[in-house]
């Protein structure tokens, strides 16, 4: 859509220009309030399988340069999460098993998280704060465009993408993790 044609929309009558304001003030919340609902429907369906499990969101969604949706066991005591994060403002998707190197310094990564999460997709990558991660290529790669906003607002295939894969990520994962952080415990 071509913005100057917009521009004179807005700047034909005062009362476009007030319009204008008044959608451009509201634009923010309605973003939020969308990405809320998707989550939320995120979780009803991930908490059927992941029973026990814990759900969090960091950051405000689309306002800050990443923002996290983060789910994770109690016994991993805070260290290790499955997370599905918004890059640049949500032009960039990824997720996979995220680490909180903040919580245990220097510990070195465990390769057979990594192992694990790239048999399911060979793109998967480690980086400081994440043991395996994964580019989000379905549904979508960029989740910022009106197009996908309106999928996650109304699509159940774009939600059901969503959750098939964060799940495909919890089952290979789990065990890892469990035993990784028994090892650590001894």
């Amino acid at each position: 859509m071509k913005t100057d044609h917009i521009r004179d929309f807005i700047l034909a009558k005062e009362k476009n220009l007030t319009i204008a304001v008044a959608v451009a003030s509201a634009w923010a919340e309605t973003r939020q309030y969308l990405v809320s609902g998707f989550l939320d429907r995120l979780d009803s369906r991930l908490k059927r399988t992941l029973k026990g499990w814990h759900f969090d969101r960091e950051q405000r969604f689309y306002e800050n340069s990443w923002a996290c949706y983060d789910l994770w066991k109690p016994d991993w005591n805070n260290e290790y999460g499955l997370g599905l994060i918004w890059y640049d403002y949500g032009k960039k998707i990824a997720f996979g098993i995220y680490r909180d190197k903040d919580n245990f310094g220097q510990r070195p990564f465990c390769p057979d998280i990594l192992k694990a999460v790239a048999a399911i997709d060979p793109s998967a990558g480690k980086n400081p704060w994440w043991e395996a991660q994964i580019p989000m290529k379905h549904p979508a790669s960029d989740w910022s465009t009106p197009d996908i906003l309106w999928q996650m607002h109304t699509d159940e295939d774009f939600l059901q993408s969503v959750t098939d894969q964060l799940l495909e990520v919890a089952k290979v994962s789990t065990p890892v993790i469990d035993r990784w952080m028994r090892r650590k415990q001894r």
